[in-house]
């Protein structure tokens, strides 16, 4: 967990040295350019739209695992999920328009004009009318394994086409490693609840 702890931090620093470095590479909000003054093109727009689409899923179906998990890992993974998804959204959001910092707090992080897809809102609607127990924690981490590969895949996507953002492609790198963590202690999880 120390790794953990280390990643949050080091998307946590960068939240703060962003608005930093904006005010040397001036900022231009939502105009195509990031916080850094560096330029926001389609790749990095549709890796940020797909990230947090994604991403609200893991953070919406993790706030209802923290009631209704009975197992003690699975509730652990989503308290993390629920800080991680939250910290992440901040980090995208504060690149994309100077207004949104942390601040925003950790309900306008993600929701915003963001919608959920037709995949996500099933499986909200799904782990919320599910009694707590052993279906509820199968089905969630069925889900987060799903969505974590979903995650994995669009920043391979991303990192893989020629970004020229460099403040965006270490966002994207950090998350990878991540994602790949989550579903190494999703994997884990998954053989104890067998």
């Amino acid at each position: 967990m120390d790794r953990r702890a280390l990643l949050l931090g080091g998307l946590a620093a960068t939240l703060v040295t962003i608005p930093a470095l904006a005010q040397t590479g001036g900022s231009a909000g939502s105009s195509g350019m990031s916080r850094t003054g560096s330029p926001m093109g389609q790749a990095e727009m549709h890796h940020m739209q797909q990230t947090m689409q994604l991403g609200m899923v893991a953070l919406e179906t993790s706030r209802i695992a923290l009631n209704k998990a009975r197992n003690e890992d699975l509730k652990r993974f989503a308290n993390f999920e629920v800080q991680e998804q939250t910290t992440l959204a901040e980090v995208l959001r504060s690149m994309m328009d100077p207004a949104a910092t942390a601040a925003t707090g950790s309900s306008g992080a993600m929701q915003g004009d963001m919608q959920m897809d037709a995949s996500g809102r099933d499986m909200l609607q799904t782990l919320q009318s599910q009694q707590a127990g052993p279906a509820f924690d199968k089905a969630y981490l069925d889900g987060q394994m799903q969505g974590h590969r979903n995650l994995l895949q669009a920043q391979e996507e991303y990192l893989q086409s020629n970004p020229q953002n460099r403040e965006h492609m270490n966002v994207a790198r950090m998350a990878r490693t991540q994602i790949r963590e989550h579903i190494a202690l999703l994997e884990r999880i998954q053989q104890t609840l067998r």
